[in-house]
């Protein structure tokens, strides 16, 4: 869609881009501006449009004031003056499409030789550093893993979005595009031909009579016999008339002199033909010139003097009336000696001219477009087009909103949306054994861990909590979240590895027995608290152990509260500690209800016994 929209014509596209050069269309286009005109079938007044200019030899950007007998006026809006050259339909390049201030500049500057080298080497750069892969220590190259999101929903994400652009460039496409267009235009031309002969001097001709293409002596004849023949060509031609009229013109390059000499008066035809036929006099140009230069002062070494045919014609082509000129002439040089035909080019018939039109029909047809052979209205693909990139942009919009939700509920999800390539599901006891571990603090520097080792993030769930784990060297980079209300664990490097959590299992459990058991499981717990209490009493300071006592102290009074208020509403699957055991690790310091802190407590997350 991008290049049927945007191709250049000289690659086959339907797009001219052209920078403005000039200030004749100011104050809505200035130097250095960016237009792309597109080809159309036909043109009105108002539209700006892009020409070429046979007579400079380039193209022009001008706004179209008029038209005048198949041929467009046009005029540049800061101008005060109407242009020279009046372009007919196949001399236009196209209509003003977009317009972007200033991008001509930045291409011009492109296009300077050691600019564009410049550009290239600095694109080239950015382009070499992202193939590049920093080596590991083992001095192996690591793959980089991508950081894609993985599953249904981003796939459908990504399907989603290339189809919202792929609806818009169609819309953009369509929307450009008339939905009615004029039926297929007629082409027709306009032929004429030159002929001229004297009477010759035998001995100096082949024959006894000048023939087209000689030259003529004024010395030995003054009448110079002209003719033209005239012929419109076309299909389904009806009503062709017309006028015609033949003149000569003399005049003088360098000075700007000239002078018209009718040859016939103008008369009126019928028809797709005509022939006409007049008499110059050699010797009455000869005298003209003569008295010129004797009341002037104006001697020229030649003259130059031109048989005009001056033709207007009117019809039908198709139904479609078609109003035309068409003026050829035929050039000759002129000097006190003779009379001979300017051509500077052999290859070229100075004889011989023509002019090519098109007709329109003023009947409408639904414009189509074909793709791959199959023929669509404009209409079609423009409610295609609406109804897909609707439908698309609501299915995209539908799944960011999904992931972005998935994403705030909690940070495991998130990671996974971020991260999901380079994780891999693991199961603890299929970990390898390193000397050390160190915490991490955000997931992001775990993943820049994982490329520069060229490996990927090992994933382990635990209860509550998610480990996400990277291996090297020996060493395990480890980030832990949790999925409660607090997300993130803040971890913080103790002396040992034995962890303790509260007594939570064991208060769990005990919510969740009946009635008469429930006193008893609390001495229970209070009892191997107080055993494990003992048991580190001899190698903690005194510091640590109030610590633990006020925290047990708390659990005790905020459990049997809830117990007095919830104990109908709880549901576990908590399974009970086995007391026998001297050491255990439970996995999380949180408790299963709020409580309410005073000022002076201090709240160990993770303390050793």
């Amino acid at each position: 869609m991008v290049w049927l929209a945007l191709g250049p014509t000289q690659l086959g596209g339907s797009a001219t881009y052209v920078i403005v050069d000039g200030n004749s269309m100011e104050p809505h286009f200035h130097l250095g501006d960016l237009v792309l005109v597109r080809k159309e079938s036909g043109y009105g007044e108002g539209d700006a449009v892009v020409y070429q200019n046979a007579q400079m030899g380039r193209y022009v950007f001008h706004r179209i004031v008029g038209t005048e007998l198949g041929h467009f006026i046009l005029q540049g809006d800061n101008n005060s003056w109407l242009d020279s050259y009046q372009p007919v339909q196949d001399e236009i390049v196209g209509k003003l499409w977009v317009h972007i201030p200033k991008l001509g500049k930045v291409v011009e500057w492109v296009r300077v030789p050691i600019n564009m080298a410049l550009a290239v080497a600095l694109l080239g750069g950015v382009v070499m550093s992202g193939m590049v892969t920093k080596p590991t220590k083992n001095g192996k190259a690591g793959n980089k893993p991508s950081k894609n999101f993985g599953g249904m929903k981003e796939g459908g994400l990504y399907l989603f979005a290339f189809l919202v652009l792929a609806f818009l460039g169609l819309s953009i496409f369509s929307f450009t595009r008339p939905l009615t267009t004029s039926s297929a235009n007629i082409p027709y031309q306009q032929e004429g031909r030159f002929f001229y002969s004297a009477t010759g001097t035998p001995g100096i001709y082949d024959t006894e009579l000048v023939r087209s293409g000689e030259p003529v002596f004024p010395k030995l004849t003054c009448f110079l016999n002209l003719g033209f023949t005239y012929n419109l060509v076309a299909d389904q031609l009806q009503g062709a008339a017309g006028s015609h009229q033949l003149y000569a013109r003399v005049s003088d390059d360098q000075s700007g002199w000239m002078r018209t000499i009718p040859l016939n008066p103008q008369t009126g035809f019928s028809g797709m033909t005509y022939f006409s036929m007049a008499t110059l006099d050699l010797c009455q140009v000869e005298t003209l010139i003569t008295m010129v230069e004797k009341e002037t002062g104006l001697h020229a070494s030649t003259y130059t003097l031109e048989i005009v045919a001056d033709v207007a014609v009117t019809g039908l082509i198709a139904g479609s009336p078609i109003k035309d000129t068409f003026v050829p002439s035929l050039v000759f040089k002129f000097d006190k000696v003779h009379l001979y035909l300017a051509s500077d080019d052999p290859q070229v018939d100075s004889l011989y001219s023509l002019k090519e039109g098109v007709a329109g029909s003023a009947d409408l047809q639904v414009n189509t477009f074909t793709v791959f052979g199959m023929s669509f209205t404009v209409l079609s693909i423009r409610v295609l087009a609406l109804l897909g990139f609707g439908f698309s942009l609501m299915g995209l919009s539908a799944i960011g909103l999904n992931l972005y939700r998935t994403a705030q509920q909690s940070p495991d999800a998130l990671i996974q949306l971020k991260y999901g390539g380079m994780l891999v599901d693991v199961y603890e006891q299929n970990l390898a054994p390193t000397t050390s571990t160190v915490d991490v603090t955000t997931i992001d520097n775990l993943a820049k861990l994982a490329e520069r080792h060229g490996t990927m993030i090992l994933h382990m769930s635990r209860n509550f909590l998610h480990y996400y784990l990277v291996q090297a060297n020996n060493i395990t980079y480890r980030h832990v979240i949790s999925i409660g209300k607090k997300g993130e664990i803040e971890t913080a490097p103790v002396s040992e590895e034995v962890e303790i959590t509260s007594v939570r299992d064991e208060v769990d459990f005990v919510l969740t027995e009946p009635e008469p058991a429930r006193n008893e499981s609390l001495q229970t717990a209070a009892s191997n608290h107080d055993s494990i209490k003992h048991e580190t009493q001899a190698d903690r300071h005194n510091s640590l152990e109030t610590e633990i006592e006020l925290v047990w102290q708390r659990i005790q009074s905020e459990a049997s509260n809830y117990l007095a208020n919830h104990v109908e509403d709880r549901t576990s699957d908590y399974v009970p500690v086995n007391h026998d055991m001297t050491e255990y690790v439970i996995q999380t310091c949180e408790i299963g209800f709020s409580i309410s802190e005073p000022e002076d407590a201090v709240v160990l997350r993770k303390i050793k016994l």
